[in-house]
């Protein structure tokens, strides 16, 4: 909200986006959330979700090795499926029909995930679901770039660009540009 207050353009809450999302596609009302430790702790998706929908069932679970298995490359691997299984057994125990995926790295496992789960579960990506309402409000605001011209792209760390660079190419699935690195 102190962001919102101060920006001149508008700002999205990636956890706002995902919960409606979620609140939308689940059927049984049983909808699981994965994420960092601290995102599950914090009921972020809990209390937002229930923003659209009080009867739903929230069932959180931690996957704290995810994200160093996805910074390794680790995508398809037995030990990445291992995980995956032991973290969503309870989960689907609770016959959730639909999973959020509540951190930056996890829609990189979404294929594994998928297996894991079945195909009966919905996923839910945060990520794609806020790019999806950027270009919404881009459009409707007439903000969407006419011209035919390539962008130009910039990222700024403050840590380790190398790690950054790796993880970005996967999730972009191209090769990026020099990472400028800032100190705060």
């Amino acid at each position: 909200e102190a962001i919102r207050a101060r920006s001149p353009v508008p700002v999205l809450d990636v956890i706002e986006v995902g919960a409606r999302v979620a609140a939308a596609a689940t059927r049984n009302r049983e909808v699981g959330v994965i994420g960092t430790l601290t995102t599950v702790r914090s009921s972020a998706y809990e209390h937002a979700i229930h923003g659209h929908d009080a009867a739903i069932r929230i069932h959180g679970q931690a996957c704290p090795l995810f994200v160093p298995l996805v910074e390794e490359g680790w995508l398809d691997h037995p030990v990445t499926r291992l995980t995956a299984e032991e973290y969503l057994a309870p989960l689907l125990a609770r016959r959730i029909d639909t999973l959020v995926l509540g951190c930056t790295h996890y829609p990189l496992l979404a294929p594994l995930l998928q297996q894991v789960a079945g195909d009966s579960i919905r996923l839910v990506d945060s990520a794609a679901t806020t790019a999806e309402r950027v270009a919404a409000l881009l459009e409707r605001d007439h903000l969407l770039n006419p011209g035919d011209s390539l962008p130009q792209h910039r990222f700024f760390v403050t840590d380790v660009p190398q790690r950054f660079q790796a993880v970005g190419e996967r999730f972009l699935g191209r090769l990026l540009p020099e990472i400028e690195v800032v100190k705060w």
